[in-house]
């Protein structure tokens, strides 16, 4: 029987020698894995902050927006309200999905044996966490650049009041809308979109294989190369490790692809904040065309990498 080889953990599952039904899993370091009722309970905490980051937002946010003084401070007000406007969204956005993820693996499995690809995907982390449990450069891009031009958005809004005609918003959306923004918002979608496919349709459609299915995955699909990407092994999560994986490769070792792309991205995100924060009754800032080339030739550049280096090894 082929081996998953679209879920790569369930290789390392151990089948000659299964659990009791009535053991609690463990985890990391020991650590017991959440139940589905724990998990339920974890997820009531998300609730709670959500609640208060949505209180707290919506009460700055009055206050802000009641301003009609265009004056550095107020700006500087209404920059900070507006991020915690969007913080108050993702923590929502947090709750709800581990809500839905508690009551779905209640219904229709226990906690796994192997919780590391779960619990670095759990919530809203699955927006920029790969299916092997890897920080996906592409997917971050969209993160980021969807996070920025809200997070603007919503400034302008809370300047409405401060601005003549209160237009400062209308303004930016309409007359003086950025045609390079739907760049720099789809730019990051087609490379997460292409790497997603280059991915999945590796090994013959199969996906890729993990070190342990790969030599059942040539004998069965009769394949010339194959494509190996093992998950994450078990302690490697938290945040300097999802950073860490942005700009290397399957291998651990630097990707100069995913560097250049994570570093022009880095530099047209620093260069929009400041020129917004600078002047912000202009509305969304014009991107200069170096920048913009830079950004496409980095995506493509990418996305290239990704075409290329699934192809898989020569079968020896």
């Amino acid at each position: 029987m082929l081996p998953d080889t679209k879920n790569p953990v369930a290789d390392a599952t151990d089948t000659t020698n299964p659990a009791p039904t009535a053991a609690v899993p463990v985890g990391r370091a020991g650590a017991t894995v959440r139940q589905p009722s724990d998990s339920l309970t974890f997820a009531e905490g998300w609730w709670l902050a959500a609640i208060v980051a949505v209180l707290a937002a919506a009460a700055l946010s009055v206050v802000v927006a009641r301003g009609k003084d265009l004056s550095t401070a107020h700006r500087a007000a209404a920059a900070g309200t507006a991020l915690l406007v969007v913080a108050a969204l993702a923590i929502v956005a947090q709750a709800i999905l581990l809500w839905y993820q508690a009551r779905m693996v209640g219904v229709t499995k226990p906690a796994p044996a192997h919780p590391t690809l779960a619990f670095r995907r759990r919530g809203l982390k699955a927006a920029i966490i790969g299916q092997d449990g890897r920080a996906s450069t592409s997917k971050t891009q969209v993160v980021l650049w969807t996070a920025a031009v809200v997070w603007a958005l919503i400034n302008l809004l809370l300047l409405a009041r401060a601005y003549p005609g209160g237009s400062v918003f209308a303004k930016a959306v309409t007359n003086s809308w950025r045609p390079e923004y739907l760049v720099l918002l789809g730019l990051p979608v087609a490379a997460a979109t292409t790497a997603k496919a280059v991915v999945a349709s590796s090994n013959s459609g199969h996906g890729p294989a993990s070190s342990r299915s790969s030599s059942a995955v040539v004998d069965s699909l009769n394949l010339d190369r194959v494509y190996v990407r093992d998950p994450v092994p078990p302690g490697a999560w938290g945040f300097v490790a999802g950073i860490a994986e942005l700009f290397t490769g399957d291998d651990d070792a630097v990707a100069w692809a995913d560097l250049q792309y994570v570093v022009f991205t880095l530099i047209t995100l620093l260069y929009f904040t400041v020129q917004f924060l600078a002047r912000p009754t202009d509305g969304l800032p014009a991107v200069p065309a170096a920048l913009l080339t830079l950004m496409g030739v980095s995506a493509t550049g990418y996305a290239a990498n990704k075409i290329v280096n699934t192809k898989g090894t020569a079968v020896t």
